[in-house]
């Protein structure tokens, strides 16, 4: 049991991203928090009888809303380091949630002092600060808990069984050795010529593109200045495809597929470590059965 906790605890899976999704996420999450507590009106919120009782309670999904907000939106731009993808596993999300949990609670807290005057009576309270993470934590965490399972479930079962490539023919082995690629920087003077067979794949650096491939059975790299757009449109374009914003890879050199609940890796022949497939590229593995 123990182990199969930590196992599970370190899978992979997806890490928040800063984007429109996060923003409509963080607005169901404060809607359901305030159409829960107007319309049940639970922790003595029954008994209170005040004019201004469904707007105060109201108030609370838009503290929601806006903790979420800036945790989902703003701190993985501020910290991308940590919310880096190949080291998000259940684990960092269930962490991220506690913060998720403490943050809210703790501006609840504030919004709590400033609308009831609690601070200007009793000044901050540590254990009416307790309280009302406390609070927060028993309506957020069984959802929230729920919710990364799911999340974890849902991913897994869309990118565990992925489809395998139909391995090349040699004649098909035979005409990639023949055609040549013949890439060239923004100068117009560096280039590289190698053979399409040679081409493993090719990865953004900034304002240069660094080019993998084998020589001699040895993987090679080498950098030409130039975006990885410019590269695109010199390569075939059928089979060098982009499977990554920071990737393009060339399907003929993929041996085979693995997934989890990330998404897709690109094993590639000669190469040990694999070429990531963003979530927004994976229609990029169905290619491989037809090139």
């Amino acid at each position: 049991m123990v182990n199969a906790l930590i196992s599970w605890l370190g899978q992979p899976i997806p890490a928040p991203e800063p984007s429109r999704r996060a923003l409509v996420t963080s607005l169901v999450a404060g809607l359901f928090i305030g159409g829960f507590l107007v319309i049940f009106q639970p922790f003595g919120a029954y008994d209170w009888d005040s004019p201004y009782k469904i707007p105060v309670l109201a108030g609370y999904g838009v503290v929601t809303f806006v903790l979420l907000s800036f945790n989902g939106y703003v701190l993985p731009r501020l910290l991308p380091i940590w919310f880096r993808e190949e080291r998000w596993t259940v684990a960092r999300e269930l962490l991220f949630t506690g913060w998720n949990i403490l943050s809210i609670g703790v501006a609840n807290y504030v919004y709590n002092g400033v609308i009831f005057g609690g601070f200007e009576r009793e000044g901050m309270q540590v254990t009416h600060l307790f309280f009302m993470v406390l609070i927060t934590g028993l309506v957020g965490l069984f959802p929230a808990v729920g919710l990364t399972t799911y999340k974890y479930l849902r991913y897994l079962n869309r990118y565990a069984q992925p489809p395998q490539p139909t391995p090349q023919t040699r004649a098909e082995q035979a005409a990639d050795q023949t055609e040549r690629l013949d890439l060239v920087a923004e100068n117009g003077k560096d280039r590289l010529t190698l053979p399409l067979a040679e081409l493993l794949y090719l990865e953004s650096a900034d304002n240069y593109s660094e080019v993998v491939f084998l020589k001699n059975e040895a993987v090679k790299k080498e950098l030409l200045r130039g975006s990885l757009s410019r590269f695109e449109t010199q390569v075939p374009a059928a089979v060098v495809v982009r499977c990554h914003r920071s990737y393009l890879v060339n399907l003929h050199r993929v041996e085979r597929v693995s997934g989890n609940a990330q998404g897709y890796k690109l094993h590639l022949r000669g190469l040990e470590t694999p070429v990531p497939v963003a979530r927004a590229y994976s229609e990029v593995v169905k290619k491989l059965r037809s090139v």
